[in-house]
């Protein structure tokens, strides 16, 4: 009988910790875990000076993170994607938004990862937005 007990013990133990790994593993990405690459950062640099710092700094797009946090990253890129630049909303490459919104990331002090921002590929629509650090 008390061997049955440990064998249960045991179990019950082994039972919790593979629930609790399956509710962290399920957890969403965020742009804190480094959504975007150094090398796209930097391609979106020259970009976003010339078509962007004119109308939006860093300030702006704290504020904007802050006012979508939870939502997909998708959300944000689709969201500047058909609104930007406004004088011409849509008129760059995806490839080019891509690399903007990645210098965004890095001005308002989220980190590099190993991965790309890849919108056609999926990863920002498993990427979630949470407010920057002040």
């Amino acid at each position: 009988m008390k061997q049955f007990k440990i064998n249960m013990l045991l179990a019950l133990a082994v039972s919790a910790s593979a629930a609790a790994f399956a509710v962290a593993a399920a957890q969403p990405a965020t742009i804190k875990d480094g959504a975007y690459t150094v090398e796209q950062a930097e391609a979106g640099k020259e970009l976003y000076e010339r078509r962007c710092s004119s109308c939006h700094n860093a300030d702006f797009y704290k504020t904007a993170f802050s006012n979508r946090n939870n939502q997909p990253l998708a959300y944000m890129f689709e969201e500047i994607l058909v609104t930007m630049p406004a004088d011409m909303p849509g008129s760059l490459m995806d490839q080019e938004y891509e690399q903007i919104l990645a210098h965004i990331l890095s001005i308002t002090g989220f980190p590099a990862g190993d991965a790309p921002l890849d919108y056609n590929g999926g990863s920002m629509h498993t990427v979630n937005i949470v407010p920057p650090e002040s």
